[in-house]
């Protein structure tokens, strides 16, 4: 081995020395406290310069699906750390409804990342556009459970980006190659120790976000801000509005249903099928003031609006949501 490639082998494995005793002060911290509950950790850690890069690389996007990877390791316990978060390449596929990584990108990258600093390639992340009920689809779970039992890799890290108005957030799901289960975040604080150095080495070959600030800050900015006395501000509320989706996810086979936040801080559910597609807006005052249905087709509107047969039912919102649904 040559005398400088010696010396940056000894410069790598006293970066990892440094980062390892970071992490593990952290995760020995948080563990104590839980030590008598359960020796299985359920968290992904990730540095404080990283969530803000995945936030930046969102709001470049507030319209269409974005997306990138994460690198990082695994901890003994099994717990995911990011170290290093990349966006889109340039040959990126961006679409309303899905997102295709340049593969060639992230092969270049990839390769640096591992053979350079030894980074691994531990997760995925792309944003859906959601408002807080961040989460994968069906197709999202089946496609990385299926990856994840072909190329035997045990475990993968799969995040969910939303954009709710101007305010992003990340939903982070472990996925082990039969389900996909939410997870908390742990955010370190200090920016990762590699991204400078990184940035620096790479900067040839990388791209970046090109929002400069976004304004992540790790107490706030997590939940969707709807507009006041919403009734989705109310406990429980998700949880009816989850079924609701499901409802009619099962009643249009096939369609692309999403809950989307609009500027008045109101939810509204979009439905796509074909050359179809159906919007229902939960306006203020909903659920005593109806919500809102329109049609189009390629585009344009059909029918006029609907809300005329909406009745609010002693047996709760989400019946009387399925018999509005069904009578119009």
């Amino acid at each position: 081995m040559k005398k400088s490639s010696k010396k940056a082998a000894q410069e790598f494995n006293a970066r990892r020395k440094r980062l390892m005793r970071i992490v593990e002060r952290r995760t020995n911290k948080e563990s104590m406290s839980h030590e008598c509950a359960s020796t299985t950790r359920t968290e992904a850690i990730i540095f404080k310069s990283e969530m803000d890069y995945l936030y930046r690389c969102i709001l470049d996007y507030p319209d269409i699906e974005t997306g990138g990877q994460l690198f990082g390791y695994w901890t003994a316990e099994g717990v995911p750390v990011v170290m290093y978060v990349i966006g889109p390449g340039p040959q990126a596929n961006h679409q309303i409804t899905f997102f295709n990584q340049d593969v060639n990108y992230l092969v270049a990258v990839g390769r640096c990342l591992k053979e350079r600093y030894g980074l691994h390639h531990i997760g995925e992340w792309h944003s859906h556009h959601h408002l807080g009920l961040a989460k994968p689809s069906g197709h999202d779970s089946n496609t990385m459970n299926t990856t994840i039992r072909e190329k035997g890799l045990g475990r993968f890290l799969l995040c969910i980006g939303n954009l709710n108005g101007s305010t992003p957030s990340v939903g982070a799901f472990l996925c082990d190659g039969m389900t996909c289960t939410q997870t908390k975040w742990a955010t370190i604080a200090p920016d990762s120790p590699l991204r400078a150095r990184i940035d620096s080495d790479l900067q040839d070959v990388l791209e970046h976000p090109r929002t400069v600030s976004s304004g992540f800050d790790e107490s706030t900015g997590r939940e969707p801000t709807y507009a006041p006395g919403y009734w989705l501000s109310k406990r429980g509320a998700g949880m009816i509005l989850n079924d609701i989706i499901t409802y009619l996810k099962g009643r249009n086979r096939g369609a692309e249903v999403r809950p989307l936040l609009n500027e008045r801080g109101e939810v509204l559910i979009h439905l796509e099928y074909g050359r179809r597609a159906e919007s229902i807006l939960f306006p203020l005052g909903f659920p005593t003031k109806a919500p809102l249905l329109r049609r189009y087709k390629d585009g344009i509107q059909i029918g006029v609006d609907s809300n005329a047969s909406w009745n609010l039912l002693d047996s709760g919102i989400l019946y009387s949501f399925i018999c509005y649904y069904e009578s119009i």
